[in-house]
């Protein structure tokens, strides 16, 4: 190939990556899906109000946008480098303070409080109560970035992290793990969070399979739930439809995520299975080793341990979406489109239009759990910061 050729060969290929990233740019506002007339939050404004008012992360014509990394173009980038970025080392962003407690059938849940309480001692300032993914824990990126930014200046928040049974170094002590749907445990957090500040307001924040519990829980509670708002990121709503998903029969299905996910599940299991095997419930231990689907592992293990018929009945009774109509709390849920494990058709869009409560926040962009803006950076902790700071400070 002459020179010619080679500088030919460059402009058409920095021209293609120009037009693409102006591609990428003009489709990066974030859009707002609620219905007509969104719920009074006070005497002088509805919840689109506030927002619009709190929150220029999701409206601002200017910062109301995710662009993507230019490193990190795609949605499988975008999704992944969380992963790839951990599996080197997992980077510690803030410090927590552990605290254990006991529900009523014995089994154990870790919180992480952070700021440290000799950091931050206790008082009656809001709370943001954060539920991690599957097989997480207080130590993902994801949860870390969002507490860093809630901790600092000026708001200060006290945050706490619910790691569920067996989860993030948390000792099982029971026969049982958790699963999307287990928000007795999330409720036996929060009552303990409210007998230690009483004064104090919760804010919820669940990402992937936690913000199907948590969104399942607020909806369940209804106009008794103690939360004074909720967060949602990536979250499935439907978990059938998820798991259908994951296992489409792709490339990056078949080689990246489904192996993935089902990898955290299994080790998971193999961590706890003599406690898990110690109790009434017979596994099928030869049917277990031969498990290749996230599915599959919900009919033979989760099904099981929580005495659903098979995955189909977990899914049909735990998925959130069902309980969304009776959520009666201000409800922002992020959501991008190209997210590969919550993909767009299984978004609720009717029950965002018609509840006053929710409003959901699309992005084009950021994959499950991504929104990496750069290589050290992520958009969604600033609208989750804004809007936490909008409910505390606005609502009564």
């Amino acid at each position: 190939m002459t020179s010619s050729s080679l500088v030919a060969s460059g402009i058409i290929a920095a021209g293609t990556i120009a037009v693409l990233r102006k591609h990428t740019m003009d489709n990066s506002q974030v859009k707002l899906v609620h219905a007509p007339q969104t719920a009074r939050v006070d005497d002088d404004l509805s919840l689109l109000d506030l927002i619009a008012a709190e929150c220029p992360s999701l409206v601002d014509p200017e910062k109301g946008r995710f662009v993507p990394s230019a490193l990190l173009p795609t949605c499988d980038m975008q999704t992944c480098f969380n992963a790839v970025r951990e599996r080197f080392k997992r980077p510690r962003i803030v410090e927590y303070e552990r605290e254990l407690i006991s529900t009523e059938d014995g089994g154990t849940i870790g919180l992480d409080w952070s700021p440290p309480f000799a950091q931050m001692p206790a008082d009656d300032r809001p709370i943001v109560v954060l539920s991690h993914g599957l097989s997480g824990g207080s130590q993902e990126t994801y949860v870390q970035l969002t507490v860093q930014q809630l901790t600092a200046e000026p708001h200060c928040f006290r945050t706490v992290v619910v790691n569920y049974r067996g989860c993030a170094g948390v000792k099982l002590t029971t026969h049982v793990l958790y699963n999307g749907g287990l928000t007795s445990d999330y409720g036996c957090a929060l009552d303990h969070i409210r007998q230690r500040f009483p004064e104090s307001p919760l804010i919820g924040i669940g990402y992937s399979l936690g913000a199907n519990l948590i969104t399942k829980y607020v909806g369940e509670q209804g106009d008794a739930c103690p939360l004074r708002a909720a967060i949602s990121v990536c979250n499935p709503y439907d978990l059938s439809a998820s798991s259908d998903a994951i296992d489409m029969p792709t490339f990056r299905n078949k080689h990246v995520y489904a192996p993935a996910m089902l990898m955290g599940l299994m080790q998971l299991y193999r961590r706890h299975k003599k406690v898990i095997e110690s109790g009434p419930i017979e596994f099928d231990a030869v049917a277990i080793s031969k498990i290749k689907r996230i599915r599959e592992f919900d009919d033979l293990i989760t099904s099981r341990a929580f005495g659903y018929e098979d995955s189909a009945d977990y899914y049909g009774k735990c998925s959130c979406a069902q309980f969304m109509p009776n959520i009666r709390i201000p409800f922002l849920a992020l959501s991008s489109l190209d997210d590969p494990v919550c993909p767009e058709r299984i978004i609720p869009r009717d029950t965002f239009h018609s509840n006053p409560y929710l409003v959901l926040a699309l992005t084009q962009y950021g994959g499950h759990l991504g929104y990496h803006e750069s290589m050290s950076s992520s958009w969604y902790p600033r609208p989750i910061t804004e809007f936490c700071a909008a409910m505390f400070n606005r609502l009564p």
